[in-house]
């Protein structure tokens, strides 16, 4: 990466952005600074020290990022076992009584809970986005929620102090933490959901990566490798392929769901890129670094909704590009990427403003080193969050 940037550096082409790191024109999408954070819809307004629901949905500050990542969690417990309890859910009451009405939904171990008030009569206010599914008890989808939980019922959980992941709904991006840095990028698909199945939609919040499957989640002829749930029934998981009945994974189609990363298209899982990128990551190898981590509490995963006013950073036209020019139908993040044979490299430059004109306005993103999608795409995705928030399918209570 150094001998990458000091190539940039010399030709002239890299022009570091204000309040942003030299590398992350290799994020593909990245937001734009502000100061929405996951509890936008709370009436309650706490400053809870790295927090979760009190931190900005940002990645300029590292520290805030890091320090949220790396801090306890409280948990449900719905059995002693924690894969058993995460595969249970409990309910959010409107009031201090389990007679009141029911609002919400929890899932154990796993998801976490922001506790804002613990009361001497055994019962305490917390808040979250409920994880509803189709057949939960309450059919309140991905609502941020705030409701009682029986305090016996809570557990406050160490994580991991290595690896952390953001999701963000907003750039469909999974972004990687390792010891206090934004270590990389990978282009994710979180759930797409229609009037028929609201509850497709991937449930935000704050979550523990507990399990670890070996093999893969078959559906039908449909495979999802490298699986980790983080969920009841929620995974972070491979870009799924096609198997044909009775064939092989090496004749596996990809192409149906791998044209479509970088948008919502999951039944609420969280899809996530297969092909290594720039920096040597992939679903695959992240499966590997959290599965194989020495430190063996469970890494946190967040998960970031994408709130009306939130918006996407259109990269500078002097951002650099590369392409082929020998028959290359892709433009590309960096000048030696892993979807192009070493023979080509290094690749020829261009810019982010040329993209457009000739001869680089027929060539495709690359699924390897994911650059930032072309100037429409991520002007059309500010627009529909100037006036919508896209993942709030109930954003009010029925």
């Amino acid at each position: 990466m150094r001998k990458l940037m000091i190539f940039l550096l010399l030709a002239g082409l890299f022009l570091p952005v204000s309040g942003l790191s030299e590398e992350d024109f290799l994020l593909g999408v990245r937001p734009v600074s502000s100061p929405i954070t996951p509890a936008y819809r709370s009436t309650y307004h706490p400053d809870h020290e790295n927090c979760y629901w009190c931190t900005p949905m940002n990645l300029e500050n590292e520290a805030a990022v890091w320090g949220m990542l790396t801090a306890p969690v409280t948990v449900v417990q719905l059995n002693k076992d924690p894969l058993k309890s995460q595969m249970k859910q409990t309910v959010l009451y409107e009031a201090p009584d389990d007679s009141s009405k029911k609002i919400g939904m929890v899932t154990g171990e796993s998801q976490a809970v922001h506790v804002l008030e613990t009361r001497e009569d055994g019962w305490s206010l917390v808040e979250t986005y409920s994880t509803s599914f189709f057949n939960s008890k309450v059919k309140n989808y991905n609502a941020f929620v705030t409701g009682y939980i029986q305090s016996g019922k809570l557990k406050t959980v160490e994580v991991n102090q290595h690896y952390g992941i953001i999701i963000d709904k907003l750039t469909q991006r999974l972004y990687l933490f390792v010891d206090g840095h934004l270590e990389t990028s990978l282009a994710v698909s979180t759930g797409l959901y229609n009037p028929k199945q609201p509850y497709n939609e991937t449930r935000s919040g704050e979550y523990l990566l507990l399990y670890y499957r070996k093999g893969d989640l078959p559906d039908g002829n449909m495979h999802c490798y490298c699986p980790i749930r983080f969920n009841a029934a929620d995974y972070l998981h491979e870009v799924p392929c096609i198997v044909p009945a009775g064939g092989k994974r090496s004749s596996a189609n990809y192409k149906p769901f791998e044209t479509v990363l970088g948008q919502r298209a999951s039944h609420g899982c969280i899809r996530v890129q297969r092909r290594t990128n720039a920096k040597g990551y992939k679903m695959s190898s992240l499966f590997q670094l959290l599965k194989e981590r020495e430190d063996t509490r469970f890494p946190k995963l967040v998960i970031w909704e994408d709130y009306q006013s939130r918006q996407v950073v259109i990269p500078p036209d002097s951002t650099p590009l590369y392409y082929n020019p020998d028959g290359g139908s892709m433009y590309h993040a960096v000048a030696d990427c892993p979807g192009v044979k070493s023979k080509f490299w290094p690749l020829t430059a261009f810019t982010y403003g040329e993209l457009e004109s000739e001869p680089f306005a027929g060539l495709t993103l690359c699924p390897n080193c994911q650059p930032s999608p072309r100037k429409a795409v991520l002007e059309e995705i500010n627009q529909v969050h100037r006036d919508t928030s896209p993942g709030e399918v109930m954003s009010y209570w029925p």
